[in-house]
């Protein structure tokens, strides 16, 4: 350092007060603006699905006409089915098709006192009659021949999971906007169902010209123990048990000897895609719903389509009981129906008719609302045990057939329309 001091400017006179700065003084008038609020985007013009070619911010075609598209254009589409229930009622869903199924999603089970009353009868995927025919539930060796008259490969249940595909996209609903939704717009809705032959048919609608179309429930699951429960109404539910580990190669197992997936291709709402489509089921028939997995689970919000006959099943189901109970009961000098029956071998099964004649004969039937109708895996089991070798009823039973009353060996005749 050279101790080099600068003058002070000529005329300059020190009085001992430092200088001021004039500028900074002026905008110190001005207090700070707050921040803005970060824009969201109005839940009135979102969506939760869309045609990921359109635009971000846009959801409709507009002036446009809407094409016919495969369902990809909307996301990620994937199928799972079961054929039988389990032990508890329930129907274990494994994939038939479509894309790549989330590490974590673990198991999921379609359960419900719909279901049931349907026998698990292909979910509803299949039409019914009015005559009655019977079946013998057989033993032995014969016991894999006891679905007689069911459809190979028929389904006890099935959902259809789109994942939307233009994540990101300002029109899609928020995370928390989903939260606080009863209901929520989608731009499309499917719906899948097995033919009686067997064969899986899906297709689907845009919605932008059809606003009665475009909103639907969402639903959020609700811890139970460690499973997550989803309550879908009219007694369905999805219960979904997460991943352990997720890293894991374990996951939702594929169906085995699935059927063929269909091609879906989304029309629009028109007279011409009717016709195409030959006797379709509209949107206000269907059971969809948006549905929304807890926070920190790592699987994004999800459509999920349930097939659109398991309420019909249900009605269909309890008719037809309720037809067959008639004509059992005039033929019985004393019956019921809904017993529960626990077999030698501790099997547990439950028969929706059990009938005493005036011989004192024991006879038992079980409904089932359609030619396809699998017998549960409870079912399959019991059914011959109790022809071998007879049950006890357990719980109240009901009037004339007591909690305690032995059933002596008896086969369980299957009624079902024809």
């Amino acid at each position: 350092m050279s101790g080099y001091v600068p003058n002070a400017p000529k005329g300059y006179r020190n009085k001992g007060v430092e200088p001021v700065d004039l500028g900074a003084q002026r905008w110190a008038q001005y207090p700070d603006l707050p921040p803005k609020a970060e824009v969201k985007p109005d839940a009135a013009g979102c969506t939760f699905t869309k045609p990921c070619k359109l635009a971000d911010g846009v959801i409709n075609y507009a002036t446009r006409v809407i094409p016919t598209t495969a369902i990809s254009e909307y996301g990620q589409f994937a199928l799972l089915g079961g054929r039988e229930a389990d032990a508890t009622g329930n129907i274990p869903l494994k994939k038939i098709s479509g894309s790549a199924l989330p590490p974590a999603l673990g198991t999921l089970l379609l359960s419900g006192t719909a279901l049931a009353s349907a026998g698990a009868s292909c979910g509803g995927l299949c039409a019914t009659g009015t005559a009655v025919a019977t079946e013998a539930a057989a033993t032995g060796a014969e016991a894999a021949l006891i679905t007689t008259g069911v459809v190979a490969g028929a389904l006890a249940g099935m959902v259809a999971l789109l994942w939307p595909s233009s994540l990101g996209d300002s029109s899609l609903y928020t995370d928390e906007q989903l939260k606080s939704l009863k209901k929520g717009r989608t731009r499309v809705r499917l719906h899948v169902e097995q033919q009686a032959d067997g064969k899986l048919q899906g297709y689907g609608y845009n919605t932008e010209k059809r606003t009665d179309w475009e909103m639907i429930p969402v639903v959020q699951f609700v811890a139970w123990g460690q499973q997550q429960v989803a309550d879908f109404g009219d007694g369905i539910t999805l219960i979904w048990t997460p991943a352990v580990d997720s890293s894991s190669a374990s996951g939702t197992p594929p169906l085995e000897a699935a059927p063929q997936a269909p091609h879906i291709w989304i029309y629009p709402p028109t007279e011409q895609a009717d016709n195409i489509i030959v006797n379709p089921i509209y949107p206000s028939e269907y059971k969809d719903f948006i549905l929304v997995f807890p926070s920190g689970s790592g699987i994004q919000p999800l459509y999920i389509a349930l097939n659109v006959q398991l309420e019909k099943n249900k009605t269909a189901g309890a008719a037809f009981e309720d037809e067959s109970y008639s004509g059992f009961s005039e033929e019985m000098k004393e019956s019921g129906q809904q017993v529960t029956v626990k077999t030698e071998c501790g099997t547990r099964t439950r028969l929706d008719m059990i009938g005493r004649d005036s011989d004192g004969t024991i006879a038992c039937a079980e409904c089932k609302a359609s030619e396809t109708a699998p017998l549960t895996k409870n079912q399959k089991k019991a059914f011959p045990e109790i022809e071998k070798s007879g049950g006890v009823i357990v719980g109240k039973g009901k009037p004339g057939f007591p909690g305690g009353t032995v059933i002596p060996p008896t086969r369980v005749d299957i009624l079902r329309p024809k």
